[in-house]
């Protein structure tokens, strides 16, 4: 039997699907399942819970609260802090994960046995593990990888199990005396972070040269301090007077990384190359990728005495040979091993050189991942969900009961197209970033369910994200039969052919759950989720004339609801992809930047969109 035809064209404004016609219905109780169908599995039980989400909601509230207290003092006691309040905060942040890395450093798998009551650090290092934590691909990989943080592995576990019980009691509690001599007796350092300001002025590095050990301080009046841009110490040796700079302890980080002999042991690969979709330390990827890297004869491992080939040199002086050879610059040792691995067809390096930036441990430039997550916080701050007590009634927990729901079906979506990238809205986006909170867990269910590893990326450039939110739109209403959106944003679709297979493709078995209910600050939590868009000044006349065309969609449909008497549906929130968060265009060393779409600093770079030294662009 032949398919019904489609609907004849008329040159009819088509109706808006989002917009009832006449006196809107009352819509059904809403009914919470207890199971999900994720990919070819049925869950056992939702993989997040409204407790859960309720305490990372408190600690969003920490958070911004900690924000609105910086912003406010007027004198820290610390010298050369910049004068604006955005400034400030970046700086906050830098030293934020100053304290997190000494916390990290002294961190043993033995002092989560004492508990997350006694465990659980200030405000602003916490602030700082969950920003690390919402990068689940490199927080797993360097869990692994990194020696030094097999206590955060264990203290991960313990965050785990206080999801949805204590830990929302214990931020909503005053500090113990407990907990503050604990982190006192293992950082040396105020437990208040606004005390420990005062007294971490200078970070202890190594010369990237000499080794020499000296103290950088994080601020100074000519912006060169170790939180600034323009940061740059000479080494104190007289025999070095090595200059300096964030790029060169980088090539250090990176050249020690490369140099490591193959003993089997995770820490001999380089960040980046062990964690796949499937396999968080995969060796053979990871061992395939440096012996690629350092096939080239120019770069292979001399031997300690030409006359004995067989007998080569030690790590420490191999990588002093790799900085030799690239004559102490990133970007010439970077542009030896690119050859190697573009003639191999890899498209790997950009990821793994994003991780050496600086001369920290961390794969992540946690500064600039919490500085991202800021606009996160504030679009859950202006809904209010991050006020204490806003969903203390069962009426109330619906909203998160159906952010729970979409958050299921979106993992179902993307087991159903694996080459796809999906975009969350704001409710999905709080109930995968909980899901991220208990690390080793996120990896086992999307492993199980959806057949791969979901990694959360939080910066993507604007234009790829506006474009991929359009495709998870229509995938959604394809899958679902249900409108993705509800906030009022315009739907995608640019053709008279996507505007009637709109009209046309609502199903008759829509998920029940997947229908949203009709409340305002429900709806608005559907707006897409673009913390992490990202503006690329070398795409910039492609970002606004999208940004016009989104503009000049929101208005056509604003008046054409006037018009039919149809009431507002967005809530006060800002268009989709009209406000990216701040972002900055390639690694720092680099030396060009875009902030808002404005250069900051002259130069050339790679190519490509990376968020490093976020913070330290703030500053100056």
């Amino acid at each position: 039997m032949e398919a019904a035809p489609p609907p004849s064209y008329t040159s009819a404004e088509p109706p808006s699907i989002n917009a009832p016609s006449g006196k809107p219905e009352a819509p059904p109780a809403y009914s919470f399942p207890t199971a999900f169908t994720v990919g070819a599995s049925r869950t056992t039980l939702p993989f997040v819970s409204v407790p859960q989400i309720k305490d990372h909601l408190a600690l969003l509230h920490a958070f911004a609260e900690l924000k609105l207290k910086v912003e406010g003092m007027a004198d820290f006691g610390v010298s050369h802090l910049p004068s604006d309040q955005e400034r400030r905060w970046a700086w906050f942040v830098g030293l934020s994960v100053e304290r997190f890395e000494k916390w990290c450093k002294a961190l043993q798998p033995s002092h989560s046995e004492k508990g997350l009551a006694t465990l659980l650090p200030p405000v602003d290092v916490l602030m700082v593990w969950h920003a690390y934590l919402l990068n689940p691909g490199w927080y797993l990989e360097d869990g692994y990888r990194i020696e030094a943080l097999e206590g955060l592995k264990s203290a991960g576990g313990a965050l785990t199990k206080s999801l949805g019980g204590e830990l929302g009691e214990l931020l909503a509690a005053e500090p113990s005396k407990q907990r503050v001599d604990n982190w006192v007796q293992m950082t040396v350092t105020p437990f208040d972070p606004f005390e420990a300001a005062t007294q971490l002025v200078t970070r202890e590095i190594a010369c990237p040269k000499c080794r020499s050990v000296i103290y950088a301080p994080y601020m100074t009046e000519a912006g060169t301090g170790y939180l600034q841009q323009g940061f740059m110490i000479q080494c104190i040796s007289e025999k070095c007077s090595f200059e300096i700079t964030k790029e060169t302890l980088a090539l250090r980080k990176f050249a020690n990384d490369l140099a490591r002999q193959d003993k089997d042991q995770l820490a001999d690969f380089l960040a980046g190359t062990l964690h796949t979709p499937t396999n968080v330390t995969d060796r053979a990827r990871g061992r395939t990728v440096k012996a690629v890297m350092l096939s080239s004869y120019s770069l292979r491992r001399p031997p300690l005495n030409p006359k004995s080939p067989k007998t080569l040199i030690s790590d420490a002086a191999y990588a002093d040979f790799f900085m030799q050879r690239a004559e102490y610059k990133l970007d010439r040792l970077r542009g030896k091993l690119s050859m190697k691995m573009k003639q191999q067809g890899g498209r790997l390096m950009g990821r793994i050189m994003s991780a050496y930036v600086d001369d920290k441990m961390f794969s992540v430039e946690l500064a600039g991942a919490v500085l991202r997550q800021g606009s996160f916080v504030t679009k859950m701050h202006d809904l209010q969900w991050t006020q204490s007590g806003f969903f203390d009634s069962a009426e109330d927990e619906v909203a998160l009961q159906h952010a729970i729901a979409r958050y299921h079906a979106f993992l179902d979506l993307m087991s159903s197209s694996p080459a796809s990238f999906f975009v969350p809205t704001l409710d999905i986006d709080l109930a995968w970033h909980t899901h991220q909170l208990m690390a080793n867990q996120y990896l086992q269910d999307t492993v199980k369910y959806v057949g791969r590893f979901i990694d959360h990326d939080d910066k993507v450039e604007q234009s790829h994200l506006a474009s991929s939110f359009d495709i998870t739109c229509r995938a959604w209403k394809n899958r679902y039969g249900v409108q993705y959106t509800h906030c009022g944003c315009p739907l995608p679709g640019e053709t008279i052919g996507q505007k009637l297979s709109r009209l046309v493709s609502n199903s008759t078995s829509s998920p029940s759950y997947l229908v949203p209910p009709d409340r305002v600050d429900l709806l608005a939590a559907t707006h897409p989720s673009d913390h992490n868009a990202v503006f690329a000044f070398h795409h910039k006349g492609t970002s606004e004339a999208a940004q016009r065309r989104r503009r000049q969609k929101i208005a056509k449909r604003t008046q054409r609801d006037v018009e039919r008497g149809v009431q507002a549906r967005n809530a006060q929130h800002d268009p989709a992809f009209l406000i990216p968060v701040p972002m900055y265009y390639m690694p720092i060393m680099a030396g060009c930047a875009a902030y808002g779409g404005n250069i900051i600093n002259g130069g050339s770079g790679y190519g490509g969109c990376a968020a490093v030294g976020v913070f330290r662009m703030l500053l100056d």
